[in-house]
């Protein structure tokens, strides 16, 4: 980091996180629910090349306000998508998909859900690094929601050894990061294949993902 930022010179970790499908576990659920923590270290090139994607549609009279992947159609999916492939090194984008069937009954509410399928993901990321460590996730209206999943990654980095103080969790709204956009599209990507049978966004994600089902 850079001296006089007032965060001191720790390397650090950037972990983007995001969730395709709801909580509901009754019979108007959803039958999968995904979960993905995205590794992206900050450059801002990648920013750049982002925000002159977004100028080019405009100039050809789409005029996005952000990128969404549920949202846009499928010519500005692949271009967004070719766009952030080569930012993405081999399995930076750890994901879980689980059948909400075969979920314990004991691990559906939120305390408990995150702390059992977040944390393994965040492992998954961190290891033994004693990096400091920035948790992003879109903007979670609900309280226990939010409180299981920072208590998830809490958990999970003091059981690494990491020093108190290491990791920041940042609730921010997808409009405006483009990171958690690229989560965004990385999560529809694993559910659309999943729930669609439609695999041309995996396809261009390649290595990029690394999925356990």
């Amino acid at each position: 980091m850079r001296a006089g930022t007032g965060i001191g010179r720790m390397e650090s970790t950037h972990l983007y996180l995001d969730e395709a499908g709801n909580f509901d576990f009754g019979q108007n659920g959803t039958r999968w629910l995904v979960l993905t923590c995205v590794k992206i270290p900050w450059d801002n090139q990648r920013i750049a090349h982002l925000a002159q994607l977004r100028h080019e549609l405009l100039a050809e009279g789409i005029g996005l306000e952000y990128f969404h992947a549920s949202e846009d159609n499928r010519r500005v999916r692949k271009r967004f998508l070719e766009t952030i492939v080569p930012w993405l090194s081999p399995a930076s984008v750890k994901a879980r998909a689980l059948l909400k069937i075969d979920i314990d009954e004991r691990l559906r509410t939120p305390e408990r859900f995150y702390p059992a399928f977040v944390g393994p993901l965040v492992e998954r990321h961190v290891g033994q690094s004693n990096e400091r460590v920035w948790v992003f996730s879109d903007t979670l209206p609900l309280n226990k929601k939010r409180h299981g999943l920072e208590k998830a990654i809490a958990a999970e980095l003091a059981a690494r050894s990491i020093g108190r103080d290491t990791h920041t969790f940042l609730h921010h709204s997808s409009k405006s990061n483009f990171d958690l956009q690229i989560a965004d599209y990385c999560c529809w990507a694993i559910w659309r294949s999943l729930t669609k049978g439609d695999h041309q966004a995996m396809d261009i994600l390649g290595r990029a993902v690394d999925l356990q089902m």
